[in-house]
């Protein structure tokens, strides 16, 4: 009796699922979204280290996040609410604590209907829904406070010697001012944050010399533009066209 009433309450739950989610336009799929269920479990359960995260980028047609271990990337198709993304590339990482990263990509990889209901997003296959995301909070004023020191540029860890500096960055937000240090130089620009998307302009620096010029040119040039901007466990990391480029700690 037990099993009929639960086959009953399941089908019931399928259906009103059915009925209520409704298939997502690719303009509202364009921000960070955090796991919270797979396959009828909480993420939290399963993954213990760092919970798995998606981004959609339509221009290049790309997804990328972390898999709760490592980060990943991949070509996507998307239309009428069909999403697939079956060569989805990762790192190769062994991460600590609990992750059950080969069943996120299992059933990432497999071809799903996209749907949203009460503002999760949904994945379904066969008829089931196996993952669920919430869309990741905006970064506000508050997030981005003090100064940030770079960690690593384009992957490599930052190493500098006595005659420079870290680069460093610090947001004014009343007057829209980003400032901080190249490594040689100091300097400053406007900013624009809308949607964990952060746009730079009009960068100037000052006009030092030093023995060792490479990092500030780098960092100079891949902080400029248009680019997607995220806090990840008290790390923040700026990206572009899905890439992790700069990562900063206060």
């Amino acid at each position: 009796m037990k099993t009929l009433r639960y086959i009953v309450l399941l089908i019931s739950v399928l259906f009103v699922f059915q009925i209520n989610a409704q298939d997502v336009p690719k303009e509202q799929l364009t921000d960070k979204w955090i796991l919270k269920i797979i396959n009828n479990r909480p993420a939290s359960e399963l993954f213990t280290n760092k919970t798995p995260y998606i981004i959609f980028n339509f221009d290049i047609e790309q997804i990328s996040g972390n898999s709760g271990c490592n980060m990943f990337s991949g070509k996507f198709n998307y239309g009428g609410g069909k999403f697939e993304a079956p060569n989805i590339e990762s790192g190769k990482n062994i991460c600590s604590g609990s992750s059950d990263e080969t069943q996120f990509f299992k059933l990432l990889n497999k071809s799903s209907k996209l749907s949203m209901m009460n503002g999760e997003l949904i994945f379904t296959q066969d008829d089931k829904p196996v993952l669920i995301f919430y869309r990741s909070k905006p970064l506000s004023s508050s997030d981005l406070i003090g100064v940030w020191k770079l960690q690593t540029i384009d992957g490599d860890n930052v190493k500098v010697d006595a005659s420079l500096q870290i680069p460093t960055l610090e947001f004014n937000f009343p007057d829209n001012q980003v400032s901080g240090n190249t490594s040689c130089n100091t300097y400053n620009a406007l900013f624009f944050l809308s949607k964990n998307v952060l746009e730079v302009q009009s960068l100037t620096t000052t006009r030092m010399v030093c023995d060792k010029m490479d990092m500030e040119q780098e960092f100079v040039k891949i902080f400029n533009g248009r680019m997607d901007i995220n806090l990840e466990d008290d790390i923040l990391v700026i990206r572009k066209d899905n890439k992790e480029l700069l990562t900063f700690t206060r």
